[in-house]
């Protein structure tokens, strides 16, 4: 019996696909002085940021800075969201379901990108990288919610992401995977990763 739905904050309760775009676009251009495809920038969506940023270089103090100051400037400007969360996150709630956040966005953000959002008070458990020293696709992040959700069985909850990392994250920890359809990740990427199920 499912008792808990975790979910991915970026891209899949808000809507901070431009905003994050815009944060590797500037990063890639204006400090590193390079000309980076949209594709291989989506394609890092989902990620820990320090996972996406070694892969072009090894001290990448300066460009997280970077990365992390425009995004904080723009955060509250652009963060949107998603048609129809709400309403879910309510109906979900109404059901005695509890419901987590499981990101790879650091805490302070994370909550500041739910309270832009009037969503903070859905959720039970938020679980940032900072509680875990393995990160998403790794299933650590999800074992963790479910043991601050009360020490939920994993095969007793759903996990909801629009990036390849959740999907592999709940399929790792035993969960049930939905993945998004409205992700900004192609649909066959995504469905590479095996989520049980795909919702609009």
């Amino acid at each position: 019996m499912i008792e808990a739905v975790f979910f991915d904050l970026d891209g899949t309760v808000a809507n901070t696909n431009e905003l994050i775009y815009q944060s590797f676009k500037r990063m890639f251009t204006d400090k590193m002085k390079m000309e980076v495809e949209d594709a291989e920038i989506y394609s890092l969506f989902g990620e820990p940021l320090t996972t996406s940023l070694l892969k072009y270089q090894e001290d990448i103090t300066d460009i997280m800075d970077y990365y992390r100051a425009y995004n904080a400037e723009h955060h509250d400007a652009m963060i949107t969201s998603f048609e129809g969360v709400e309403e879910a996150l309510k109906a979900l709630k109404d059901n005695g379901l509890k419901l987590g956040i499981v990101t790879s966005k650091r805490e302070r953000m994370a909550r500041r990108s739910l309270s832009c959002l009037g969503l903070l008070e859905y959720f039970d458990v938020i679980v940032t990288p900072e509680y875990t020293e393995k990160h998403k696709p790794e299933p650590d992040p999800l074992w963790k919610a479910c043991e601050l959700a009360g020490g939920i069985d994993p095969k007793n909850t759903i996990m909801v992401g629009d990036a390849t990392y959740d999907i592999l994250c709940g399929n790792a920890a035993g969960a049930t995977t939905v993945a998004v359809s409205y992700s900004v990740i192609a649909p066959e990427v995504l469905k590479g990763a095996y989520p049980h199920y795909t919702v609009d």
